[in-house]
């Protein structure tokens, strides 16, 4: 089963609001038709893979099924590296087409590979002509690389059959509730993040994307689009709760907040 067909289930509900992310909000039909010209532009492109550097929100969930779409494989690369380290790693990559936020412009410029700001992404698969494949689903679906904080970092590849049985197997299609909506903090280059992109479309629930934590901003996303799930770290859960403290805000519609990393102190 290819990743890309995850994709085609959930647009069986075209009109559901599948993406909140900073000023842009895209339906779930509305998310496949721009996945389908982001293919068309990967594939325009020649490029053999696809990588991005940036922060996530719309552009995770956009990348990984429109270069799904195209048949290449998507590596997202930790932002915070080096150009230096950066180019290292993309270096390994089979002919990338490298997508960046504009923040990063200045690390990406020089690294010698085919390049595109997020936002010109964006603009030109809303015009390009529509790719849509369904690789083979033993294919490379996504390249993340650990750490490398004891030797270099390593190059996990998931094949499209290791995540579709993931999220088939442990998120029943459709589930959510109508007004379920899952707020979405987490780093695009870490497991985490893809999985979250996959199993909450998968589910039907609203997926909210804060691209970078800040705690204020956080729970005013929480209220303001009636978040019913949450995923946090340490640090993270921490910061929330001083807000709390200064400023109580109420979430009548949270029902769940998980929280990994270390043990909740007490």
């Amino acid at each position: 089963m290819s990743v890309a067909l995850l994709l085609e289930m959930a647009a069986s509900d075209p009109d559901r609001l599948g993406v909140v992310s900073d000023d842009q909000r895209l339906t779930v039909g509305e998310l496949g038709a721009l996945a389908d010209g982001g293919a068309g532009v990967i594939a325009e492109s020649g490029a053999g893979s696809v990588v991005y550097v940036g922060t996530g929100g719309l552009m995770l969930p956009l990348l990984i099924f429109a270069s799904a779409r195209a048949g290449r494989p998507f590596t997202p690369l930790n932002y915070r590296l080096s150009g230096e380290a950066l180019a290292e790693l993309i270096g390994r990559l089979p002919d990338p087409l490298v997508v960046f936020d504009a923040d990063y412009g200045n690390v990406v410029a020089g690294l010698g590979a085919g390049a595109v700001e997020s936002q010109a992404f964006v603009a030109a698969a809303a015009t390009a002509e529509p790719v849509a494949e369904f690789p083979d689903p033993d294919d490379v679906a996504v390249v993340l690389f650990t750490s490398g904080t004891t030797s270099r970092p390593k190059a996990v590849e998931l094949s499209h059959n290791n995540l579709t049985s993931y999220v088939t197997g442990t998120v029943e299609f459709a589930s959510a509730e109508p007004g379920d909506a899952a707020l979405i903090c987490v780093p695009p280059y870490h497991i985490a993040g893809v999985g979250a992109a996959l199993s909450n479309l998968y589910a039907g629930r609203k997926m909210v994307y804060l691209r970078k934590f800040d705690a204020k901003e956080w729970l005013r996303l929480a209220a303001a689009e009636a978040v019913t799930s949450a995923t946090v770290v340490p640090t993270m859960l921490d910061r929330i709760i001083s807000e709390l403290q200064a400023d109580p805000t109420p979430l009548p519609a949270l029902r769940t907040l998980a929280y990994g990393g270390s043990k909740v102190g007490l």
